[in-house]
Order: C-alpha cells, then sequence, then structure tokens
C-alpha cells in the first residue's frame, strides 16, 4: 500500500462522534491532498454519530462532497474512499476530510 492509503484497523466511540483509528500513524496531510481511505472488517461502530479520522492525536472530521457531516452508518467496511484533506476552512482548525463521491456512501438508516 502506498503513503496515500489510511487502512482504519479500530474505532472509537465518545460523547461528540466515532473516531476512526489508522493501523500505522500518518506521517502527514497536505491541504489539498488526495488519499484513500479503507475500514477494515472488523472495526464496529458502536453509535450513529458523526465520524472523525485520528491523525498525529488530533481528531479530523469527515464531511461528504456536499459539506454535510457523515455518520457512521453511511460507511460500508472494505471499501475505498476516496478523501481529500483541506485545512483552510476557518470552521475546522485543524482542517477536514471530504469524501469526494457520494455514491459510495449508504443513506441513512439503511444497511450495508
Amino acid at each position: 500500500m502506498n503513503c496515500n492509503t489510511i487502512v482504519v484497523s479500530n474505532a472509537t466511540t465518545t460523547d461528540t462522534g466515532v473516531v476512526l483509528i489508522p493501523n500505522k500513524t500518518v506521517k502527514n496531510v497536505t491541504n489539498c491532498g488526495n488519499y484513500r481511505l479503507i475500514i477494515a472488517c472488523n472495526v464496529e461502530a458502536t453509535a450513529n454519530l458523526p465520524v472523525y479520522i485520528q491523525i498525529n492525536s488530533v481528531n479530523i472530521p469527515v464531511l461528504c462532497k456536499y459539506g454535510n457531516e457523515v455518520i457512521a452508518n453511511m460507511l460500508n467496511k472494505r471499501v475505498n474512499y476516496p478523501i481529500g484533506y483541506g485545512n483552510e476552512n476557518p470552521n475546522y482548525t485543524d482542517g477536514q476530510f471530504v469524501i469526494l463521491s457520494c455514491n459510495c456512501l449508504n443513506p441513512r438508516g439503511t444497511e450495508s
């Protein structure tokens, strides 16, 4: 796998969201960088809350390409999600990940 692939091997649930934890340290993400997100088949979210990806101990929100929060039940396992990172939006001081194709998201409340 290349360095632009983020493989999630664990997830934790907090009061405010579901945090996806990559299986290896992501050294850096760059503004306007393109990445690939893959959720391992053993990762389970225990609540349908907004999704965050943990990068260097910081939880970065995941949005759909329309700017809406991605909820945990919208994501499937073992799917290649094309994502982009941006850090110049003043509403998200640590940046945000954007899933670039909403075709691979489940509508809320459906089974994957």
